[in-house]
């Protein structure tokens, strides 16, 4: 599953970012969010793809949608906060970007079946 090849990658920028990130309140705030939201992404399409056969999948499908739009929420907020780290973190987007358009183009397909 493409989807969840591109989601893990997020996961692992996000971790490579914070490790070079401040250590201050408001970027801990932000980084715990965007962890939980990037990880909880192909933890969804894992765990939905166990019941592919199921009338579940899509509903996972949709709610690891939802956490890559909140991911890209949490990216878009630390890119304006912390603009040393756009370059970075505009890979990051366009990676995350890709995965939403992967979820949405597989939550339209499995929504027409």
């Amino acid at each position: 599953m493409k989807f969840w090849q591109s989601s893990r990658e997020v996961s692992l920028f996000v971790v490579k970012l914070v490790k070079k990130l401040p250590k201050e309140r408001s970027a801990w705030v932000i980084i715990d969010q965007m962890i939980r939201s990037s990880f909880s992404v192909g933890a969804n399409i894992a765990e939905g793809f166990g019941r592919y056969k199921g009338k579940e999948y899509p509903r996972f499908v949709s709610v690891a949608l939802g956490s890559a739009n909140e991911t890209q929420y949490w990216l878009e907020l630390l890119r304006d906060i912390y603009q040393g780290f756009g370059p970075d973190i505009e890979v990051i987007l366009l990676k995350n970007l890709e995965t939403i358009k992967m979820l949405t183009a597989t939550l339209r397909s499995l929504r027409q079946r």
